[in-house]
């Protein structure tokens, strides 16, 4: 037994220690790229982004205004969904979130548009529903409203 729980921890650190090699080149590769796309220079934006924990180096030039905004807000946020990378601006990727701040779930609806826009169709508030129905809802939202909803984030992501 003590063998058998020893080579699982070996294998768990071997694959953390592989795991975690492989995410710092994909972000050397993604800060090369991201600072080449600003017209900056590469230590200048490692050393940025490095001081921001979490924050992904073409959000933090977005939100910097080193980059432009995307000419649509239909293409895919270079980090994942228009939805995701709006949610990590809104609630830090907390799809469940219920701060007790009238607004719920990763994009912070509040109960009148979660209502107003089908979303009991999913739960009876945001932070009860999946990700996939927050961004169903949303997609209704952003068809008669735009981003509007979210102007903060929205501004700052360059969706408006």
């Amino acid at each position: 037994m003590a063998r058998y729980t020893l080579g699982l921890v070996t294998g768990a650190a071997i694959m953390l220690i592989v795991g975690a090699a492989a995410g710092i080149h994909a972000q050397a590769d993604d800060v090369a790229e991201a600072a080449a796309a600003a017209g900056l220079d590469r230590q200048e934006v490692a050393g940025a982004v490095n001081s921001q924990p979490g924050v992904n180096v073409w959000q933090y030039l977005r939100w910097e205004g080193k980059l432009a905004p995307l000419p649509s807000p239909k293409l895919e946020v270079l980090t994942g969904t228009v939805w995701d990378t709006l949610a990590m601006c809104e609630s830090t990727s907390t799809w469940n979130a219920n701060t007790g701040n009238g607004y719920y779930g990763g994009i912070q609806f509040d109960l009148p548009t979660w209502r107003a826009y089908g979303g009991l169709a999913y739960a009876a508030r945001p932070d009860l529903a999946s990700r996939a129905a927050q961004i169903a809802v949303a997609e209704k939202l952003r068809a008669v409203r735009g981003f509007q909803p979210w102007p903060v984030c929205s501004r700052r992501l360059g969706l408006r």
